[in-house]
């Protein structure tokens, strides 16, 4: 690395994040080649900091990760992760949690303060700040009903907030990417209940969970709903559950998710997905849209 490498290398460090070259691909689906570099902030001004740092180089900002689809060959550019972001605070019946916060976590903390109002989304893997921007949901409850406050950063590095009323939130979807911010963190307000009540809700969202879909290695739900109905409704009527391509397969139990069986690639899960969304359309002349984020 030259001097100028060197000298970004610094500042990076300066700021508080850590470096990784030659990273492997962090994806749940378990694909994908190694990423050239990925940079880890501490903290929200650690964060912006290091866009700074990194304006105008080819960086693409990434949290859990748990929907995205890795390139086979790799990632020639820098990840810039929310990853050690994740603090959650409480105040009264609120809580603040950075972006990089699991919602398992941010889940199991709520419980711990008798706060109810997430538990149907405890079996979401992704962290808070993917979960804001394309409005999660899980059982009828999105993020979006829950947010007091969403702190983010734009593009060219000004820390902004703002209140629900400007998320444009609708399913699966803010106006959040498309103004080119990033997001940072976010205030949520619960209602106060019995850790007792929180378990019993949880633990009878996960079962419902683990009845209808599959364990393992998969990217979640493929595609986002259609007038309500669930992808895979179409997909299991086009007779595609059990396709297989490679290492990787519609699942027999939800047909909206595709599972690595071992040793499956991003190529065998766009083949699937590329057949299920052809199949459909031809069959019912609906058009799916992907919930999954190619990277």
């Amino acid at each position: 690395m030259g001097k100028t490498g060197d000298a970004r290398s610094r500042a990076l460090e300066r700021c508080g994040a850590r470096i990784k070259r030659d990273a492997e691909a962090f994806g749940a689906f378990g694909s994908g080649g190694r990423v050239k570099e990925a940079v880890y902030p501490s903290d929200g001004a650690s964060f912006v900091e290091a866009a700074a740092i990194l304006s105008g180089e080819d960086y693409v900002v990434l949290g859990g990760a748990t929907d995205v689809l890795f390139p086979d060959d790799g990632y020639d550019g820098t990840i810039l992760s929310t990853d050690r972001m994740r603090d959650v605070s409480r105040s009264g019946d609120r809580i603040y949690c950075s972006a990089g916060a699991r919602l398992p976590q941010v889940v199991a903390k709520c419980r711990k303060y008798a706060l109810s109002g997430l538990e149907q989304l405890s079996g979401i893997p992704g962290s808070v700040g993917g979960a804001v921007t394309m409005n999660a949901g899980a059982f009828g409850r999105e993020m979006a009903e829950l947010i007091v406050r969403v702190d983010a950063v734009t593009s060219d590095g000004r820390a902004v907030a703002f209140g629900a009323d400007a998320l444009g939130a609708g399913y699966r979807h803010t106006s959040i990417a498309e103004r080119g911010l990033t997001v940072l963190g976010a205030e949520l307000k619960l209602c106060p209940s019995t850790r007792k009540e929180i378990e019993s809700c949880i633990a009878g969202f996960e079962e419902r969970r683990r009845a209808s879909q599959p364990q393992g290695r998969s990217l979640g739900s493929v595609f986002k709903r259609v007038n309500g109905v669930s992808a895979g409704y179409y997909i299991d009527r086009a007779g595609l559950k059990g396709t297989k391509s490679g290492g990787a397969e519609i699942s027999r139990k939800h047909a909206n998710f595709i599972v690595n069986n071992g040793g499956a690639t991003g190529a065998d899960f766009i083949a699937l997905s590329e057949l299920a969304r052809k199949t459909v359309l031809e069959k019912f002349g609906i058009g799916l849209e992907y919930e999954v984020i190619f990277l």
